[in-house]
């Protein structure tokens, strides 16, 4: 991961000097399929987020979502809420005007009714402009999380649908 990180500077430092072909702002809501302790849930995704779209291809952006989402405790069958905010450091490239595949890094707070945790992670993901306003973006995300008590994985495939303005 640490490879990843540098690899993601020494791109948006390049890529800095490069002329912007595209800024592309976004707001977007979706679903996510995750897994959280071994167990399985589907959370609510909102989201907002900035691309820069350089005349070579490139793509640096920067997104940060809020996801919720309830996960059931096997051995008392009660729900616990899950709240997660997670922001990713996003690079890539885009072969075609309206498709592109990116990396990501990203870090995440994550709250379970009275239990906080934090992690780092990274992830990948592709998207597809359906429309000049209107994207579709699937993309997966793993991350190491730590709170007071245990360490966890979380991992999540999300599918959304961005609004461009």
């Amino acid at each position: 991961m640490k490879r990843l990180s540098s690899l993601l500077m020494a791109a948006a430092l390049a890529a800095s000097t490069l002329a912007a072909d595209e800024t592309r702002k976004t707001a977007y809501i979706g679903a996510a399929s995750a897994s959280l302790e071994n167990e399985n849930m589907t959370e609510a995704i909102f989201g907002f987020g900035i691309d820069k779209i350089y005349d070579s291809g490139m793509i640096i952006g920067f997104h940060n979502e809020y996801s919720y989402g309830s996960v059931e405790d096997s051995s008392s069958n009660d729900k616990s809420g899950v709240s997660t905010i997670e922001f990713d450091l996003k690079g890539g490239y885009s072969p075609f005007k309206n498709f592109s595949v990116f990396a990501l890094v990203a870090a995440a707070g994550q709250y379970i009714e009275s239990d906080a945790a934090y992690g780092f992670g990274y992830g990948g993901g592709m998207d597809y402009a359906l429309t000049d306003s209107f994207i579709l973006d699937v993309r997966y995300k793993t991350y190491s999380m730590k709170d007071s008590i245990i360490n966890y994985d979380y991992d999540k495939a999300v599918a959304s649908i961005r609004y461009k303005f």
